[in-house]
C-alpha cells in the first residue's frame, strides 16, 4: 500500500488546528432550548394568524374552519368514528410496502454498486421503469391483484425502490478507494468488506435515500386510497371533500403532516446513530 494511501486513511499525524480541535463535549441546555424555540416559532405564528382571522369572521368556516373547530372535529372522529383505525390501516400498508421497496433497493443497489457489469446490465431497464410514475401503474396492478392492500403495497414498493436503489448505488460508488484498500490489507472476506467497510461508509447516503423514500410512500398511500379505498386517510380525505366537511379535512391533513414528521425524525435519529463514526473521526 502506498504512503499516500496510508496517509489518506490515518491522517498525517499533525495536531489539529485550534478551531478544529475545539469542539464542546456536550451541547448546553440553552442551545437545545433555542433550537426548539426556533423550530416552533413559525408554526405558532401561523396558528395565531389562523385563530385571529377565523375569530374575526374574515374567512367563512366552509373555506377555513377555526382551530377550535378542528380540535372538536378531531375529538369527534377519534371517539365516535374509526379515525384511529384508518390511521393504523394506512400506516400498516405503508410499512409493508416500504419494507419491500427498501429490501429490493438495498439488494439491487449493493449488487450494482459492487459490480459495474451488473449496473450496466440492469441500469437501462430500471431507468426506463423509473420514468413512469408509480400511480400510472396502479390501474394495471389493480387489474392483476385487485384493488385491495396488495395493489397499494406494490405501488408504494415501486416508489420506495428507486430512491433507495439510486442512493445505495451512489453511496457505494463514492466510497474512497483507500477504505477498500485497507480492508484488503486486513484480509477481509467479501462479506466482511461489505459489513465493516462498504455499508458503514455508504450508510449516510443510503439513509438519506430511505428518508426521501419514506416521504414518497406516505404521500403515495394517500393518493392510492383516494383512487380506490374503503378505509385509510386517503379515503377520509375524499369522503370529507365530498361532504364539505372542511374541519375533518384539516384533521386528516394535520395528521398526515404530523405522522410524516415523526417518521422523518425517527429516520434522522437512525442516521445519526449509524453515522456516529463520522463525528468520532472529526473529533479525533
Amino acid at each position: 500500500m502506498s504512503t499516500q494511501g496510508i496517509t489518506a486513511v490515518f491522517g498525517r499525524g499533525e495536531s489539529p488546528s485550534p478551531a478544529a480541535s475545539w469542539r464542546p463535549a456536550f451541547r448546553p441546555p440553552i442551545l437545545k432550548l433555542m433550537r426548539i424555540a426556533a423550530g416552533v416559532t413559525l408554526p405558532l405564528v401561523v396558528l395565531a394568524i389562523w385563530t385571529w382571522a377565523t375569530g374575526r369572521g374574515m374567512i367563512k368556516p366552509l373555506f377555513l374552519p377555526s382551530p377550535a373547530a378542528v380540535v372538536r372535529a378531531f375529538h369527534t372522529m377519534t371517539v365516535e368514528e374509526n379515525f384511529v383505525k384508518d390511521v393504523l390501516t394506512s400506516l400498516s400498508v405503508v410499512v409493508r410496502g416500504c419494507l419491500w421497496g427498501i429490501a429490493l433497493g438495498l439488494t439491487v443497489g449493493i449488487a450494482g454498486g459492487s459490480s459495474l457489469w451488473v449496473e450496466r446490465t440492469i441500469g437501462p431497464f430500471l431507468n426506463g421503469l423509473r420514468q413512469v410514475p408509480a400511480l400510472a401503474w396502479f390501474p394495471l396492478i389493480a387489474l392483476w391483484v385487485g384493488i385491495g392492500d396488495l395493489a397499494k403495497e406494490v405501488v408504494i414498493a415501486k416508489s420506495v425502490f428507486f430512491p433507495v436503489f439510486l442512493n445505495t448505488l451512489q453511496g457505494i460508488r463514492n466510497i474512497p478507494p483507500q477504505y477498500v484498500e485497507m480492508g484488503r490489507v486486513f484480509g477481509f472476506t467479501r462479506l466482511q468488506m461489505l459489513r465493516r467497510v462498504i455499508f458503514p461508509a455508504a450508510a449516510p447516503t443510503i439513509v438519506v435515500g430511505i428518508r426521501f423514500a419514506a416521504g414518497l410512500a406516505w404521500a403515495m398511500i394517500v393518493a392510492a386510497e383516494m383512487l380506490s379505498g374503503r378505509s385509510g386517510l386517503g379515503f377520509l380525505l375524499e369522503q370529507s371533500q365530498d361532504m364539505l366537511l372542511t374541519d375533518h379535512l384539516f384533521v386528516v391533513i394535520v395528521t398526515i403532516g404530523v405522522v410524516g414528521f415523526v417518521v422523518d425524525v425517527l429516520l434522522r435519529t437512525l442516521e445519526q446513530r449509524l453515522c456516529r463514526w463520522k463525528e468520532d473521526m472529526a473529533r479525533a
